[in-house]
């Protein structure tokens, strides 16, 4: 069994804080406050700033929890029979949880629930018909109940250099800010994965790749934007030429499109701006 060695700081101080959460529960979220959630795929998890792990009991099953907004909402994944449906719990140490389905139309009920901000809006990714994952909106009801996801319009991707005849295969929403700026990646016919930004208010895709980001001898590059925040810094991964994977922070620039590296060892000026394209 693999074990995790839990962290959190800040890129610009450079100081990293281990935290107590046990080597086989693997940390997704924190909010401003410094409140920490995961899991390990069997149950979900609280930690507060400065306390101790708490085994979130609501939903009954949670089996993790990847976001938490400034209001202690956390949204995660539970089992339900043979369906994991998505919730969004009011808070860790509340009784008061919202099951999120799948959209419209959807066979499988195979929900991730991935970041809330704090105006409600959750973003997350389903398993669709077709036996892969796309992204997916919902927004936190006044009431705890039952919503059903709004599927995200997958992305018309770019052209990239040498990956000539690439087609859309699958994309993921992971981070979500309170302007309803979404980070995410797409994959593609030839394996790699592209990073991008959604904007929820108008559905449009910004696609950015760490220019640090290299195809390895199969000819695979990756770059993930895991994380958004309000001032619109970014956070994410990429892989070498190696297949060796590197963590970058990067801020916006007034330049449109441009984000400049501000952490983990970026080399590269700006990261690629490709297009926007409206879907």
């Amino acid at each position: 069994m693999p074990t995790f060695t839990n962290f959190s700081g800040n890129p610009l101080g450079g100081t990293l804080t281990q935290l107590n959460t046990g080597t086989d529960q693997t940390a997704f979220g924190i909010n401003k406050n410094g409140d920490v959630v995961g899991g390990n795929m069997t149950n979900a998890f609280f930690l507060p700033n400065g306390g101790s792990l708490q085994t979130l009991t609501v939903p009954v099953n949670a089996i993790n929890a990847f976001g938490i907004n400034d209001k202690g909402n956390i949204v995660g994944q539970y089992t339900s029979g043979t369906n994991t449906p998505g919730f969004i719990l009011d808070g860790a140490s509340s009784t008061n949880f919202t099951t999120i389905n799948q959209p419209t139309g959807i066979g499988a009920d195979t929900i991730n629930a991935q970041g809330i901000n704090n105006n409600g809006l959750v973003i997350g990714f389903y398993a669709g018909n077709d036996g892969q994952v796309h992204g997916f909106t919902a927004q936190k009801p006044a009431m705890p109940g039952t919503i059903v996801a709004t599927a995200v319009t997958d992305p018309t991707i770019p052209k990239v250099a040498m990956e000539p005849g690439a087609t859309f295969v699958f994309s993921q929403l992971l981070g979500v800010n309170d302007v309803g700026i979404v980070s995410g990646y797409y994959g593609d016919s030839t394996a790699s994965q592209h990073g991008f930004l959604y904007n929820s208010n108008t559905g449009t895709y910004t696609f950015l790749d760490d220019p640090a980001a290299a195809f390895n001898i199969t000819g695979v590059e990756v770059t993930q934007i895991t994380g958004i925040n309000d001032a619109g810094d970014i956070a994410g991964f990429y892989t070498d030429a190696n297949g060796i994977a590197h963590s970058f922070v990067a801020v916006p620039v007034p330049e449109p499109g441009f984000f400049v590296p501000i952490g983990f060892g970026m080399s590269a000026v700006v990261l690629r701006y490709f297009r926007q394209r409206r879907t």
